[in-house]
């Protein structure tokens, strides 16, 4: 019998137990028995509950996220550092964001925010702001598409064609070799001088 099994037959027996039921027998307890107390009755059908969600995660307990003020600011050690690796093909912003988010634990530390990567870009004369119809976009520069930032179409579901910043292999490589330098201009160290 593996430990879900066992969760499972502990989950059944608590809950037969919080339904006044022996989980032995069948037999109904009588209103004299402590399970019949309407306090542990309500315990009993509580971690039953909090059991069937274990159960339904596949025997893993699920953790809760630090309140975001919590969390600590986003940092990479060495280790998750070499272990980005870029995407085969050109991708998003959010996209190369994500690869990076994808090495932290999500539940304890903030992730790097999409906007503060494109806001060094821009500080980095890679990307230029530019407002279409009311909104901010970006668009490379001269020395972003040396680089490996092109603009690219997409078509959104109302029918709308709109353009937006792809990142080849070597810009996404180009932005996981200054991640350190981004996690301080992200937050507020101002810094951006490349490695």
């Amino acid at each position: 019998m593996n430990d879900l099994d066992i969760m499972k037959r502990a989950q059944s027996y608590i809950e037969s137990m919080a339904n006044g039921t022996d989980p032995l027998t069948g037999k109904e307890l009588p209103d004299t028995d402590i399970v019949n107390n309407v306090r542990i009755s309500r315990c009993l059908f509580y971690v039953s509950d909090v059991l069937k969600k274990v159960i339904a995660n596949g025997g893993e307990v699920q953790r809760e996220k630090l309140k975001r003020a919590d969390r600590a600011d986003f940092a990479l050690t060495d280790e998750q550092t070499s272990a980005l690796k870029p995407a085969d093909d050109d991708v998003s912003l959010s996209r190369v964001v994500g690869l990076i988010n994808a090495q932290i634990d999500a539940y304890t530390m903030k992730k790097l925010p999409r906007k503060a990567a494109a806001e060094w870009l821009r500080e980095k004369q890679l990307v230029k702001e530019v407002i279409i119809n009311g909104k901010a976009h970006y668009n490379p520069t001269p020395e972003g598409e040396q680089l490996g930032i092109t603009l690219t179409n997409y078509m959104t579901p109302a029918g709308q064609m709109v353009k937006y910043c792809v990142f080849s292999p070597e810009a996404q490589q180009f932005i996981f070799d200054n991640i350190d330098v981004i996690a301080d201009f992200a937050s507020g160290g101002g810094d951006d001088t490349e490695e």
